[in-house]
């Protein structure tokens, strides 16, 4: 009668338990701890590319606003407009060198493009009867370094310089 109660007892305790042990709840809340991580790490590095894509639009779009200010104001330079301003003299100064004479007028007229990170510089002699104007910046990325963007424009009115008579 004894063995009977002894067996009775044990079968009671080898019931199956419901729910998790305690390894098992470490070794899931490690795995979602795990992949909570990665999804921030993905998730930072999805907004500071975002961030450097605005940033890299607005550098291109004040470019390229400028560029055509710059190209406005050289359809409106014509030999006309530099008659009207300063009579034949002028005309045959600016003939002289035209590159020149656009480079100075877009300095005084044409505005400064609307970021302060981006630098404009006006090359006359690289290449003969033509105004290159470059822009410089530094990239947001940061394996980007310094940047340019070149525009080569002739002179409007230096058409009216050359005569083939």
């Amino acid at each position: 009668m004894k063995n009977r109660l002894r067996y009775r007892h044990q079968k009671r305790s080898r019931k199956p338990v419901n729910g998790f042990s305690m390894v098992e709840v470490l070794i899931a809340g490690i795995l979602l701890a795990s992949a909570l991580a990665a999804v921030s790490r993905i998730s930072v590095a999805a907004l500071s590319g975002s961030a450097n894509l605005s940033d890299r639009a607005s550098i291109e779009a004040a470019i390229n606003d400028n560029i055509q200010a710059m190209q406005k104001e050289d359809s409106y330079y014509t030999d006309a407009w530099i008659v009207e301003n300063g009579g034949q003299e002028a005309l045959k100064s600016a003939c002289t060198n035209p590159p020149e004479k656009l480079g100075n007028h877009l300095q005084t007229v044409a505005p400064e493009p609307r970021l302060a990170a981006i630098t404009r510089t006006f090359d006359i002699d690289s290449i003969p009867g033509i105004l290159r104007i470059v822009y410089s910046f530094e990239g947001p990325e940061q394996q980007v370094k310094a940047e340019q963007r070149v525009i080569e424009m002739t002179p409007n009115f230096a058409a009216k310089c050359y005569s083939t008579r």
